[in-house]
């Protein structure tokens, strides 16, 4: 029986453990909690921290394991040196880098003459309010190496850029920042497998952000229904990206913007989007088993890709008024609704739910698909109107 590692065992890694017990695989997991929800999924698990590389190697190596997965930002890094120091199929480390070091990325993206914003490197307080000098008076601060819109913030003045510049550096574990302009336009991520070189579009969104000065994901329309230039400049950038970083195998996701300007990279990922948009959403949009093919590529074997005609799907994030919640009920009935391929919510009695800073302080998600947009539009609301949510106070 082959073995093998998954970095990760929260509440999003847990379609791939049990995907990989269902392909008949010795499942090792670690996560930095011994509660992870996920561990109960795995044969052998040990809590380790998916950045300790060192900790991580000696127990892939102890256990001898055959293939090394992750689906998690902050476990790519590793998973990429665990696969270089037993030469395994994966990333490699200097992939690994671009994907998860913002500045990098930036470098790389520019260098393979894609679009990508004004952008600064700062170390210290004192580079980032001299860089700021320079750049337009609306400006985004984010971590280098940070992921769920932790310490981003859009800036209007020099006050306010040092008001959250603490946060900004302390968000990010090199201590490195970027400063960048602001891009203008409506926001979009592409869903891309890369099958021995080949990148083959899964689909993609436009998305509605929350609103400033946090810019964080509210709902990620997949519709089908989009212009042939529109596909076209997607399939395009997505094309010579994947070629400028050669990219062999696996999954990118890529985030951009349509700007005056055209198309503009903000970042991209060598992992699927999360929210279950890759375990849940597309292997319903495409008929295709997302996850074994990205399992299978873990252990160095082929499948064939075939996709049907796309569906309308939405990942939506459920923001309620703030406050203390009491009591919640209709829970039972949107999971038991067709359309609902995907319902969360962490809210219970006495969940304080704020207002929206980043990625973590969204309660709930559904996941939708439909025949239209006007369909979609309809099951969105149907399922918003069924959650009822009683507050103290």
């Amino acid at each position: 029986m082959k073995k093998i590692l998954l970095l990760g065992a929260g509440l999003w890694q847990i379609p791939y453990l049990k995907k990989a017990k269902e392909m008949g695989l010795y499942v090792i997991a670690t996560d930095w909690s011994d509660d992870a929800v996920g561990k109960g999924y795995a044969d052998l698990f040990k809590p380790i921290s998916v950045r300790d590389k060192e900790e991580s190697l000696k127990f892939a190596m102890d256990n001898e394991i055959d293939a090394v997965f992750t689906s998690t930002d902050v476990g790519v890094p590793t998973a990429a040196y665990i696969a270089h120091k037993m030469n395994l199929p994966g990333i490699t480390e200097a992939q690994a880098e671009l994907a998860t070091n913002k500045f990098v990325m930036r470098n790389k993206i520019k260098g393979i003459g894609l679009k990508t914003p004004l952008y600064r490197m700062c170390k210290t307080v004192e580079e980032l309010l001299e860089a700021y000098q320079s750049f337009p008076k609306t400006a985004i601060v984010k971590p280098t190496d940070n992921c769920g819109s932790r310490g981003v913030f859009i800036v209007n003045s020099k006050d306010e850029l040092l008001a959250v510049s603490k946060e900004t550096f302390e968000s990010s574990f090199s201590g490195q920042i970027l400063l960048e302009e602001l891009m203008i336009g409506n926001e979009s991520s592409v869903e891309v497998l890369v099958d021995n070189w080949k990148p083959i579009i899964l689909g993609w969104c436009k998305k509605v952000k929350s609103p400033f000065p946090y810019r964080v994901d509210m709902q990620l329309d997949y519709f089908p229904d989009r212009t042939e230039e529109e596909n076209r400049e997607v399939e395009e950038m997505v094309a010579q990206l994947v070629q400028g970083i050669e990219m062999r195998n696996g999954i990118m996701h890529i985030e951009f913007i349509w700007t005056q300007d055209g198309v503009k990279i903000i970042e991209f990922a060598l992992r699927g989007c999360g929210g279950n948009v890759i375990t849940y959403l597309m292997p319903a949009l495409r008929g295709y088993d997302i996850k074994k093919f990205l399992l299978a590529k873990a252990l160095g074997e082929d499948i064939p890709v075939t996709l049907s005609p796309s569906r309308f799907g939405t990942l939506k994030f459920i923001i309620p008024p703030v406050g203390k919640v009491k009591k919640l009920s209709g829970v039972e009935e949107i999971i038991n609704k067709d359309y609902v391929l995907d319902f969360h919510t962490e809210l219970c009695d006495g969940f304080v739910i704020e207002s929206i800073k980043n990625t973590s302080k969204r309660p709930a998600h559904v996941i939708v698909i439909g025949d239209s947009r006007n369909d979609i539009d309809n099951k969105l609301d149907e399922v918003v109107s069924t959650l009822k949510i009683e507050y103290y106070g």
